[in-house]
């Protein structure tokens, strides 16, 4: 709970809500008392206190939380204060000592330089001795005094009290931005003691050490320094003012190169520190600091060199990671606060008796409990991302060699991320290489599971599945070296290992009755016994055949058990478990089990054993053909009844535009003015209407996902996602209008045949995705955003209108999985010169983007040395910048000459245009209002051979899959031949691609190997017009016309045959071409009946025929040419005869 609101007391509550929380209350104490651990208890415990105005009452078990897990910057603020403002006056020496303890603590949690300086403030005002200690200075640079007791002024002599100081200043060294706010108020400190003449000389040898130790120290205003120092010197020592100075300027070469000199893939810190200035939302400094992590521990910097090369400062690196965790900390505690006060909008109102306006009440607590679990979500992938980079840390740590380090780090890691699994695991193996005590390991392991956040939120068991699986090797592992475990009670458990593995199955059926689907517990446990311990194999068969739904649908644990079962010689077992379990109906893979019995019968049945098998196979092949066939037909049955519908939808809209579709447009303007009515009749909103269903059954019918929805409003569309290396089916549901979404919501962990469902809106698990490399394809960023979680689709733009357009949607698992992948945001593959852009798709947001188009300015005339910091202290002075993309050559790293300037507003980006042709480092600078359809604008003149030059180079792709994407088949077609512009016609479904030469033309439609798209196999013939509009062609000769009055023969030659290219000049891509038309139609007339199969069986054939042809004609013209030649030049003429037999000789 934010610290500030504490201070405040809270308005009067009514009675009845008062009682509430007060009953509340006492149930957590209840609660506290068998899980005193419990940090989600601690804290709503914490909540509730403060509710009713308890704070002082809190304090204590802020003191508890703390011991427990890490606070939050603002909390620690709020507990300090408390604490000083509640201490007795004259502040006692115990009482002191007690606050630096709190100090100290923490300090020792999340870096923070506001918690930092109050530790200063307060050192600096109980300090009894100087000048100022009496009154608070004028300036506020000295903090007010605070009485304190004889014993503590006793204590805080002037060396104790620097010391004290010199220790808080230390904290902050690697801090290049802000270290000063430390510093400073440290040497206003020292400077007082310059009044006093018996201490004047000591004090300015003191300040002059301070002076020259800070310019040692790498830090952003170190020029401020030096002109300080400067200042300093010539007003106290002008006679030594020299040699001060070469000695301040010795000093502080190092500090400089370290800030500007080192530079690793073009930046240097100070670039980073002025990223990271520039950076307005918690977001971006996020993503910064996790690069500059990554920029500091980069491995090539470990190795020293002669120069300027990179060199590894680890106390600057600890300084990196420290402040990235504390980021992610900060985002954590807002979406924490966030949660505390939705929890006490949702509790702490009474009930309401029942009647008038129950369903309004109902409609608040539904919508307030879905953003109660959207928000715990995103704090769990906060934490998960900050766990990312605190595994990072320790590993960097102990790659260095700094053991010590890395144990403080490994064990703030948990503290910190207590939520995620991994950093218990790493801590766990950490203490475990380092031969930690046995009595420390199952400590950590103990407080992992006693704090009971490895399920938050809601009933996540993997991470309290893979903590076991760590204790339990580590414990087996000490069984096989002969060390000594602590065991938890003999008489009880016999083996470490079962004892750990069995309580984490009686834990993971605690948190979700379903059990854990991946059964690694379960198999770990089978393979340990079977392997390490065959005498407990018996009792561990026996604990992992008790009921689970987990254990009970799945295939893996039947062929795991059977196996087992045969090779230990209990044949008769392993028969009795696959008979049982080919009865299941809920088994998530019969066939799997159906091949193995099989097998397994094979082995080790008689004749009557394979035949019995056979029979029971079949039998319940049959159930199971039966259950699929009932779920096809309920499909089928939905998809007529949507059909139907939509075919009414069709009959009444449709009419209106037919007076339109007889002119003679083109086919894109037809099927813009058809669809036209229809989208103005049902206005389609699918970022407020579509809901993300995740944690479906394998398998689950369409209809059967629509009869559950029913009952919250009229279901436009939906689509089933499945994925056969998933457990579970995703489905997307849009309906009809967004009012019925609550409901839709409200159906959150509902059982769907037995099963839990999730349900989230679409666009919370929806990425948008941009500044990718040009060469990344689907299946790239498929890898790259995989690894946070499943993907369910991906969507890719059309690029027929510019080639350039790089993004795409990714829609992710659930809203957590993408809140994880926004880790990517910044991120730079290797060889880009930029980072990705990853952003949650907010529809909320597509309203900020009114005037995107005037809002980006094209800067040309930069330097080749220009850099993105130069641009921004250019136009900065002109308004706020959201983003500079700079052009970059990253193979000679330097400026291309242009740049790309987002300002935020369209007036900002005007008053820009002024530095239009001003000089800008030795060039003329052009400043405009950037045109996204520069590129694509064609020049009016255009030559029509154009036309013919781009049919002949064109392909039609016919038999495509339906809901094709344009942008993917793009992809897939340009890895066998380059494509220029693809356009696809979904309703005949088809394509027509426009390639690069006629080579690659002719390469893809006499290729052998078939060119396979999403499963299906892809017909390829050359263009020749779109076959749903033919345009007829011009009667030039009465057997052309009878041909092109033909009804079928025409169309089918021109759409499967090939023929000669068209010499006219064509007017569009993808029309008829006369010439090729007249071509079929006489190809067609001269072989009889049947001449158009015939053509489709003979295209290739054909194909050549017309190339030999072709290549005829031009040797004809070429000799005619040649003799006209010979006529006015017989010696050329000999020369060419001469040559034509040497070719025909080289033949």
């Amino acid at each position: 709970m934010d610290g500030e609101d504490m201070q405040v007391d809270p308005a009067p509550v009514v009675a009845a809500e008062t009682d509430l929380l007060v009953s509340q209350l006492g149930e957590v104490l209840v609660e506290l008392e068998e899980e005193p651990n419990d940090v989600l208890l601690i804290r709503r415990q914490i909540q509730l206190m403060t509710a009713l105005n308890m704070q002082s009452e809190a304090l204590d078990f802020y003191s508890r939380l703390a011991s427990l897990v890490m606070l939050d910057e603002d909390t620690w603020l709020f507990s300090l204060e408390t604490l000083i403002s509640s201490s007795a006056r004259p502040l006692s020496l115990d009482d002191f000592v007690s606050v630096l303890e709190k100090f100290d603590q923490a300090e020792n949690d999340y870096f923070s330089i506001p918690i930092l300086l109050r530790h200063l403030e307060f050192v600096i005002a109980c300090y009894p001795h100087a000048t100022l200690s009496n009154s608070a200075s004028e300036d506020g640079s000295q903090p007010a005094p605070i009485p304190v007791d004889q014993d503590v002024a006793e204590f805080l002599s002037a060396e104790t009290t620097r010391g004290l100081i010199s220790g808080i200043v230390q904290r902050a060294r690697g801090l290049l931005s802000e270290s000063h706010k430390l510093w400073n108020p440290w040497l206003e400190w020292e400077k007082t003691f310059l009044e006093d003449p018996a201490e004047r000389t000591d004090a300015l040898e003191r300040i002059h050490a301070m002076y020259i130790e800070r310019l040692a120290t790498p830090h952003l205003d170190i020029d401020q320094t030096s002109s300080d120092y400067s200042t300093f010197c010539s007003q106290t020592c002008p006679d030594e003012y020299e040699s001060r100075m070469v000695q301040a300027t010795e000093s502080s070469q190092s500090a400089k190169t370290k800030l500007t000199g080192e530079k690793r893939y073009g930046k240097t810190r100070e670039d980073y520190e002025q990223q990271l200035a520039y950076a307005t939302d918690l977001a971006t400094q996020v993503q910064s600091l996790v690069e500059y992590a990554t920029w500091e521990s980069d491995a090539r910097a470990r190795s020293s060199g002669k120069g300027k090369k990179p060199t590894a400062d680890n106390d600057l690196t600890c300084a990196a990671y420290e402040r990235a965790v504390a980021a992610y900390a900060k985002a954590a505690y807002m979406t924490q606060s966030a949660i505390d006060h939705l929890q006490l909008s949702a509790e702490a109102q009474p009930e309401k008796p029942k009647g008038k306006g129950k369903n309004k009440e109902n409609t608040e607590s539904i919508a307030t409990n879905d953003q109660l679990n959207a928000t715990s979500q995103a704090l769990r992938a906060y934490k998960d991302a900050e766990a990312s980079i605190w595994l990072k840390y320790g590993a960097w740590a102990v790659e260095v060699g700094l053991v010590d380090v890395a144990t403080k780090i490994f064990s703030r890691s948990v503290r910190a991320c207590p939520h995620n699994g991994e950093v218990w695991c790493q801590n766990l193996l950490y203490l475990e290489q380092n031969s930690a005590e046995p009595a420390e390991l199952a400590d950590v392991f103990e407080r992992s599971l006693s704090l009971g956040l490895l399920s938050f939120p809601g009933d996540r068991v993997a991470d309290v599945v893979s903590v076991v699986l760590c204790r339990a090797s580590s414990e087996s592992r000490a069984e096989s070296a002969g060390e000594d475990i602590i065991k938890e009670d003999d008489s009880e458990f016999h083996v470490p290992v079962l004892s750990t593995i069995t309580r984490g199955m009686e834990l993971v059926t605690k948190i979700n009755q379903s059990g854990d689907p991946s059964l690694k517990l379960e198999k770990f446990l089978v393979a340990w016994a079977e392997s390490r311990a065959p005498q407990h194999l018996e009792e561990v068969l026996g604990l992992v055949q008790q009921p689970s739904k987990s254990r009970s649908m799945s295939y893996q644990m039947t062929l795991l058990l059977t196996d087992v079962l045969s090779r230990s010689g209990n044949v008769e077992a392993a028969r009795e478990m696959f008979q049982k379990s080919i009865q299941r109906s809920n088994l998530d893979w019969p066939e799997a089990v159906y091949e193995a019995y099989t097998l397994f019968e094979s082995i080790h049945g008689s004749l009557a054993d394979i035949q019995d098998a056979e029979k029971r196979i079949e039998k319940e092949r049959e159930k199971v053909m039966r259950r699929r066939e009932k779920a096809a037909q309920e499909v089928q049955a939905v998809q007529e009844q949507d059909a139907g519908i939509q075919a009414a939808v069709a009959s009444e809209t449709v009419q209106p535009v037919t007076t339109q579709a007889a002119v003679p447009v083109e086919d894109n303007a037809v099927a813009e003015q058809n669809s036209a009515p229809a989208d103005n009749a049902v206005k389609r909103d699918r970022e407020h209407t579509t809901v993300l269903v995740s944690g479906l059954p394998k398998g689950v019918a369409q209809g059967r996902i629509q009869s559950f929805f029913t009952d919250c409003g009229p279901i436009r569309e939906t689509t089933i996602i499945s994925d056969n290396d998933a457990e579970h089916d995703a489905a997307l549901v849009e309906f009809s209008r967004a009012d019925a979404i609550p409901s839709a919501l409200a159906k959150y962990r509902k059982k769907f045949d037995g099963q839990e469902i999730y349900i989230s809106m679409l666009w919370r698990s929806t990425l948008f995705v941009t500044n990718f490399a040009r060469d990344a394809d689907d299946a790239t960023l498929r890898q790259l955003f995989g690894q946070y979680g499943r993907i369910l689709q991906t969507r890719w733009p059309s690029r027929k209108y510019a080639d350039s357009r790089r993004f795409c949607y990714i829609t992710m698992e659930s809203p957590a999985a993408a809140q994880e992948a926004l880790l990517l945001h910044g991120y730079k593959p290797e060889g880009q010169a930029f980072g990705m852009t990853v952003l949650v798709s907010d529809p909320s947001a597509k309203t900020k983007r009114s005037d995107a188009g005037q809002t980006t300015l094209f800067v040309g005339g930069l330097n080749a040395k220009t850099t993105e910091n130069d641009v921004r202290a250019l136009f900065s002075a002109h308004g706020t910048i959201r983003h500079i993309k700079l052009g970059w050559n990253p193979e000679k790293k330097v400026c291309k000459g242009f740049a790309f300037v987002d300002m935020d507003s369209e007036a900002e980006a005007k008053a820009c245009l002024q530095l239009h042709g001003n000089q800008f480092q030795g060039k003329l600078l052009k400043v405009e209002i950037s045109d996204p359809n520069h590129a694509n604008k064609k020049p009016s003149d255009r030559r029509p051979e154009e036309a013919a030059d781009r049919r002949a180079r064109s392909v039609r792709l016919a038999n495509l899959p339906d809901n094709t994407q344009e942008g993917l088949l793009q992809q897939a077609l340009e890895k066998v031949v380059p494509v220029k512009r693809l356009e696809l016609f979904a309703k005949s479904r088809e394509a027509v691609a426009e390639l690069t030469s006629q080579a690659d033309a002719g390469k893809l439609i006499l290729r052998t190997e078939p060119f396979i798209f999403d499963g299906r196999e892809i017909e390829i013939t050359e263009q020749s017009g779109r076959p749903s509009h033919p345009t007829p062609a011009p009667a030039a000769t009465q057997a052309t016309a009878t041909a092109t009055a033909t009804s079928s023969a025409p169309a089918a030659i021109t759409a499967t045959s090939f023929a000669p290219r068209a010499t006219r000049k064509g007017k569009v891509l993808a029309k008829p071409r006369p010439t090729a038309v007249i071509a079929a139609a006489s190809i067609a007339n001269s072989s009889g009946n049947g001449a158009v199969a015939q053509a489709q069986a003979r295209g290739q054939d054909d194909f050549r025929a017309l190339v030999a042809s072709k290549n005829k004609q031009r040797e004809e013209k070429l000799a005619d040419a040649k003799g006209e030649k010979r006529k006015s030049d017989p010696e050329a003429g000999d020369r060419d005869e001469d040559s034509e037999a040497s070719k025909r000789a080289r033949t």
